[in-house]
């Protein structure tokens, strides 16, 4: 007996070395060693190299309005006062959001890129046809795509990084968002200060980002030169389509760029800068003469972030005109004509002036608490374009809204780190071209659960 165990030991110790070489000198292989001591080498399965990431949120948002106005976000309407014009209470979940992540790593390959794609989805597109009708419609809302484009992105460095950019995303310019659960695909201060909205675009990025120290980042797109119609222009844009308004009618893309520059520890940001720019070329027509009316429209301005302890520090400030940027509801004014109705037998007008309304926008905001417990905010924003400049265009209306100022506060709790809610009011107060104004209060409950 006593020889056979030295036997066994003796082969055991000859096929071990053989076995711990195949081990460290396979790759991505498993090694079995079963009772026999035989050596079995099976291939592992290789990871694949395209990983699929979904993302988003489930957002319930409970709304109390003080006056008549905007359901889902403060802005208030003209209203010549009794029962017609008090609140309402709103249960809204359209602001819900999902995403998903394609990556795919090249770096091997022929474009020795990065390659990923990202598509982005909520229910903000409005609501499915005439029926139903009246409140319940808005519980029927229709998917809107928010963004889809593809990245090439190539390492120049540990923490260097070039991308191209190919799709929908947001504008270069007001990128920055105040922080809320409550207004979120209706951002906090959209109507006072916080230009929103995307576009399709090709943009070129550069970005220097390392865990600790300076951060640089620089962006520049050529994009989709959307606009909205102007108020009351009749037939005076080219078209009511939806891919043929003054913007695109000129036949010359828009272009933004974005630089900024921070500063970062250990991962979290504790500063950055920003300043970014605009511009757009508007064709509109002049009926009687058949000829091209043409106005550049632009915009500059920077935001900041500050960080230090558990106080945040968020503001945006710009100046524009002309600027039209849809997704704003009602931001900026954009462009207003001046037209000479036509004298019998002529049945055309004519487009005498096409000036960029100027318009200045800003806003702030501070949160105060502990990081991913809570935090208490307030803030404040407003936008303001001149009554002068409206005088003798087709925007001298009552309904044009030349100032909108918005403060805000709330508290916000965090549950871990997928679960969010929050407590909110803001307050509206808009300002119209007939030097009426009016104001509108939003008490919010939210519960946000992120995945």
């Amino acid at each position: 007996m006593r020889r056979i165990s030295v036997l066994g030991a003796a082969a055991l110790l000859a096929v071990l070395p053989a076995a711990a070489h195949a081990q460290s000198t396979a790759t991505n292989q498993e090694v079995v060693i079963k009772e026999s001591t035989t050596v079995v080498v099976k291939e592992a399965p290789k990871p694949s190299p395209v990983t699929f990431t979904p993302y988003g949120f489930f957002l319930l948002n409970a709304f109390f309005n003080d006056s008549a106005g905007s359901r889902n976000y403060p802005l208030p309407n003209q209203c010549n006062g009794g029962a017609a014009c008090e609140g309402n209470v709103l249960f809204d979940v359209r602001q819900s959001r999902l995403g998903a992540r394609l990556s795919f790593n090249d770096t091997a390959g022929w474009t020795k890129a990065t390659l990923s794609a990202l598509v982005e989805v909520d229910f903000q597109g409005g609501y499915a046809g005439a029926v139903p009708t009246g409140s319940v419609a808005f519980y029927s809302p229709v998917v809107r795509l928010r963004k889809a484009y593809a990245d090439a992105a190539w390492n120049l460095g540990p923490d260097a990084k070039l991308t191209l950019r190919l799709g929908q995303d947001d504008h270069l310019v007001s990128l920055l968002r105040p922080v809320s659960v409550a207004y979120i695909a209706n951002p906090l201060f959209q109507f006072a200060g916080t230009l929103n909205g995307r576009a399709p675009m090709a943009e070129i990025r550069f970005d220097l980002n390392p865990k600790s120290g300076f951060t640089l980042g620089a962006q520049a797109a050529v994009v989709n030169p959307q606009d909205n119609t102007a108020i009351g222009d009749g037939t005076l844009s080219p078209t009511s389509a939806v891919d043929l308004g003054a913007g695109n009618r000129s036949r010359v893309p828009a272009f933004e760029t974005r630089v900024a520059v921070g500063f970062k520890n250990s991962g979290k940001k504790v500063a950055e800068l920003a300043g970014w720019w605009g511009w757009q070329k508007n064709r509109f027509v002049s009926p009687a003469t058949d000829t091209n009316v043409d106005v550049n429209s632009y915009i500059y301005g920077g935001d900041m972030t500050l960080n230090i302890w558990m106080v945040n520090v968020l503001g945006s400030i710009y100046s524009a005109k002309g600027w039209d940027q849809p997704g704003s509801l009602g931001a900026s004014q954009g462009v207003a004509l001046t037209v000479v109705a036509p004298v019998a037998p002529a049945t055309k007008f004519t487009v005498t002036n096409a000036s960029a309304v100027a318009a200045l926008g800003g806003w702030f905001q501070v949160l105060v608490g502990p990081d991913d417990l809570f935090k208490v905010y307030g803030g404040w924003g407003g936008t303001q374009s001149p009554a002068t400049a409206y005088v003798g265009t087709l925007l001298a209306a009552n309904g044009t809204r030349l100032q909108n100022f918005t403060w805000a506060t709330g508290l916000i709790g965090y549950a871990g780190k997928n679960w969010r809610f929050s407590a909110e009011y803001a307050r509206s107060t808009s300002f119209f071209y007939n030097a009426t104004s009016y104001n509108q209060g939003q008490f919010s409950i939210n519960s946000q659960l992120v995945f």
